[in-house]
């Protein structure tokens, strides 16, 4: 069957501890800070959590919101448990969690400072306790911080990053670069190891030593991340080489085109303009950098809470890294806190060379957050503000796809395929969808139109192929060519139940119901909850004479909110069965 319209990417010591709370009490800002009623005013949430009225109930409650990915009300939660057992270590540390995932920098010191007069070792309560000593400069304790932290696999990593950065804000530069060198032999890091050794070399005027470790970096990415592109790229436009930063920056534009991460070095360098500021200008900043590479490491390790964690300490460090925010922005997204990642990419200062991907997010949080209506305003601005960028109006049309509004998705993905000069292969997406859009508006020669040259551009794209065979079973047109093109997408993807179950629907067509049987089986246990296939399955399983079992699976239709034609013609099914065989359709009829 053809697929549903695609979602989103809808986962110490007393001092040490006192500067924490002086410092982070200003970013937070007081109790209307980022973790306190301003946070939940811009976050969009409605009434504070109910209250708990015991400890056991706290802890329930707090467990629960945890599990659930809501650290506004984790928070509440543990703290209302952590007035009756203030020294349990799991309320401390879900505490802590919960303080640092909102930001709520100030509350998170003494939570901190018990955890580690239990478990001196503790690791997230030193990071923090550390940050906040960089972040006021003073890398003696903040040293002292990460020395003390317990290492236990990607700790090690971790601390090594925040050690060389707290030796290099003590002017000890050849023991910050010590500090790397355990990285350096490790495939995984050493990536890490050469962008922040050319950071620390940068900023101790070892421009040799920088040079090697950018070009380190660089390699070790192919052609480099882009935080890695931005260092080395600045580092060699201020030594003179404007022509090698040109070179490294189209480097990354040639590997993401569509790209606006770069629009403010290009213009500087057309301009002649003086060049960036390094990306660490001081050690704060270094140690800020340090904290990013973590949270994104485990980011892309699909860790739970700990991206989120070290985002906001690194933005507690340096409160313009939007890198971090954009971070922080993803990390409350995968988690489904729609409202929470709105406000962080709302945050970025309007000059932000990361402002336009941040809005384009925004604007689908709001989506996601049912307000449809306003991200298509935005989305739309967006669009007159940059008239010759695609992706506000893509962004828009995948929207309004999303929410079933077919026609205003046609109408807006012509807007945005107007505005693309040349398709190129990576452009199949947007004929897929829009495709999609014009098939479902009832306008089928033109959807057939995009699904064809969307297989010019991915000849082999098995889900223009499962959409577009299963569209011409549908309408009765070119079995055969349908039924290879089929095959080729289960090939492909043999474990997803909509291409299985169009494979086992053209045999059926073709009246090979035997065969047919096997395959729109497997669909369903696939795709156990999805009402065409469980009624493919069971006309199926009708015509193989297996008629109790077909009645069932029909039955099982109806359970899972089918549309209402389906709901009818299930109905029908029900009460007399499927008419008399009807004659197979002529192999190759019709064929392109």
């Amino acid at each position: 069957m053809r697929e549903a319209a695609p979602t989103p990417a809808r986962r110490r010591p007393a001092r040490a501890a006192a500067a924490l709370a002086l410092l982070l009490a200003g970013c937070a800002g007081g109790a209307d800070g980022p973790g306190g009623a301003e946070a939940d005013r811009a976050a969009g949430a409605e009434s504070a959590p109910p209250a708990a009225t015991s400890a056991l109930g706290g802890y329930l409650a707090a467990r629960h919101a945890r599990r659930s990915d809501d650290m506004a009300a984790a928070y509440v939660y543990f703290r209302r448990a952590l007035e009756d057992d203030p020294a349990n270590p799991e309320l401390l540390e879900g505490a802590l969690v919960a303080a640092l995932s909102r930001r709520d920098l100030a509350a998170a010191a003494p939570i901190a400072g018990r955890m580690i007069a239990m478990a001196p070792g503790a690791p997230l309560a030193r990071v923090a306790l550390a940050t906040a000593a960089a972040a006021a400069g003073d890398f003696p304790a903040a040293l002292r911080e990460v020395d003390a932290m317990a290492r236990r696999g990607g700790e090690r990593h971790a601390a090594a990053l925040l050690r060389a950065w707290a030796r290099a804000g003590r002017g000890d530069f050849d023991g910050a670069l010590a500090a790397l060198a355990p990285l350096a032999g490790r495939s995984a890091y050493a990536g890490a190891h050469d962008y922040h050794s050319g950071l620390i070399a940068d900023l101790a005027g070892r421009p040799d030593a920088a040079g090697s470790g950018f070009a380190g970096a660089l390699g070790a990415v192919g052609g480099g991340a882009l935080r890695v592109v931005l260092a080395a790229g600045g580092f060699h436009w201020r030594a003179g080489r404007a022509d090698e930063a040109r070179a490294i920056y189209d480097a990354f534009l040639d590997r993401n085109p569509d790209t606006v991460f770069l629009d403010a070095v290009y213009r500087g360098l057309d301009s002649g303009a003086d060049a960036p500021p390094p990306l660490a200008a001081d050690a704060r900043e270094g140690f800020a950098e340090a904290l990013y590479s973590i949270a994104a490491a485990l980011f892309r390790e699909n860790a739970r809470e700990t991206p989120l964690v070290h985002a906001q300490l690194c933005l507690a460090a340096r409160p313009g890294h939007d890198a971090c925010r954009m971070l922080a922005g993803d990390a409350h997204a995968r988690a489904g806190r729609f409202a929470d990642a709105l406000a962080a990419y709302d945050e970025a200062a309007a000059d932000s060379p990361l402002k336009w991907t941040l809005r384009l997010r925004a604007a689908d949080m709001l989506a996601e957050l049912d307000r449809v209506d306003a991200a298509a305003r935005r989305l739309r601005e967006m669009a007159r503000e940059r008239p010759e960028r695609a992706d506000p109006l893509i962004a828009l049309a995948d929207a309004m796809l999303r929410e079933e509004r077919y026609e205003e998705a046609a109408r807006a993905y012509d807007r945005a395929l107007a505005r693309i000069p040349t398709l190129e292969d990576r452009h199949w997406p947007l004929l897929y969808a829009r495709g999609m859009s014009l098939e479902r508006s009832k306008r089928w020669d033109r959807a057939e139109e995009d699904f064809l040259r969307a297989l010019e551009l991915a000849p082999d794209q098995p889900l223009v192929l499962n959409y577009l065979g299963y569209s011409w079973i549908e309408l009765g047109r070119h079995y055969d060519r349908a039924r290879g093109m089929i095959e080729k997408a289960v090939e492909q993807r043999p474990n997803d139940g909509f291409i299985v179950d169009s494979l086992g629907w053209v045999l059926y067509r073709l009246g090979k119901y035997a065969d047919a049987a096997k395959h729109l089986e497997r669909a369903a246990a696939l795709r156990p909850d999805d009402p065409v296939i469980l009624d493919h399955f069971g006309d199926g399983l009708w015509r193989v004479g297996r008629r109790n079992e077909a009645r069932f699976q029909w039955r099982r239709a109806l359970a899972f909110d089918p549309e209402p034609e389906l709901e009818a013609a299930v109905r029908e099914k029900l009460a007399n069965g499927l008419p008399p065989e009807p004659e197979a359709p002529p192999g190759g009829a019709e064929d392109l």
